[in-house]
């Protein structure tokens, strides 16, 4: 018998118009105000400016790039709220993704001045820069370490690190054969190492397979949105470092994505570690309220 699902509370409803929030921004912002006014708010390689870095982040130069952004919004964004729903603390979600909107498109525009303008002269003065990609990216790096949290605090830490590594080699093999970051051989390395460890782990727990299977079955509710999660990000990352021309003619910003990517992995890391660090300290015996 198959179980209903629960009708979403107020509070749910009002975080997922929240995050569809920042959806319709990107669209309002497309399609209603003017191309001169947008203009003005790119990010411009010969006069950077803090408010251009940030403003830039929402603007995009066509309909299929816009599309583009929120569609991997939308997937990684709702793959990263599904998961944070079970956790007994969601602050740290919250401000994660505060942390992401405000500091990942000044760091990713940081990151590609330094480099790109400074360091290696790539770009000329008038060229500019736009997009959400680089948020997106540090929303990915979110979802990442959120996967690594519940995971963890669910099913233990070896279960933690198994997870993450496991992410870390689906993501490189599928990079390896997407994109010409990592060369062909590459690829073939580490698909036969990861068949490899597959089969010795089958081999060695073959008798223990069927009560796994009747477990992962039970916990299958739980175990969902951790499945969809790293599919999302394996499949996220092997797009986000993609060398060769999209289809208007132009590189995707290896750089920007690989920073976003990071800016959020460490963003959430932060808020975590401040949220542990703020629990302990009011559970200490001298914090507490006698009565």
């Amino acid at each position: 018998m198959s179980r209903r699902r629960e009708a979403l509370t107020p509070t749910q409803t009002a975080e997922i118009a929240l995050l569809s929030g920042v959806a319709g921004v990107l669209i309002v912002v497309h399609f209603f105000v003017p191309e001169s006014l947008r203009s003005q708010f790119l990010f411009t390689y010969g006069e950077p400016t803090v408010v251009s870095a940030w403003t830039a982040a929402f603007l995009h130069d066509s309909v299929s790039h816009l599309a583009s952004s929120v569609t991997w919004y939308a997937i990684v964004m709702g793959s990263a709220y599904a998961l944070t729903t079970t956790w007994e603390r969601r602050r740290p979600f919250w401000f994660a993704v505060v942390g992401c909107l405000v500091l990942a498109p000044l760091v990713t525009k940081l990151v590609d001045y330094w480099l790109l303008r400074l360091q290696w002269n790539l770009v000329a003065d008038a060229t500019t820069a736009r997009g959400f990609s680089g948020v997106v990216s540090a929303f990915g790096g979110l979802l990442y370490v959120s996967l690594a949290r519940t995971v963890t605090a669910r099913y233990g830490y070896a279960a933690g690190v198994a997870t993450t590594g496991t992410i870390v080699l689906g993501a490189l093999s599928a990079l390896a054969i997407t994109s010409a970051v990592l060369s062909p051989s590459v690829a073939v390395v580490l698909c036969t190492i990861a068949a490899f460890a597959i089969g010795i782990w089958i081999v060695r727990n073959r008798p223990k397979i069927p009560t796994w299977r009747a477990w992962a079955w039970s916990q299958r509710d739980g175990l969902l949105p951790i499945v969809v999660g790293c599919v999302v990000v394996v499949v996220l990352f092997s797009q986000l470092f993609q060398v060769q021309l999209d289809e208007t003619g132009r590189f995707v910003s290896v750089i920007a994505h690989g920073t976003g990517f990071a800016t959020g992995m460490i963003v959430t890391v932060l808020v975590l570690i401040a949220e542990y660090v703020g629990q302990r300290s009011t559970e200490k015996p001298g914090n507490r309220l006698v009565t």
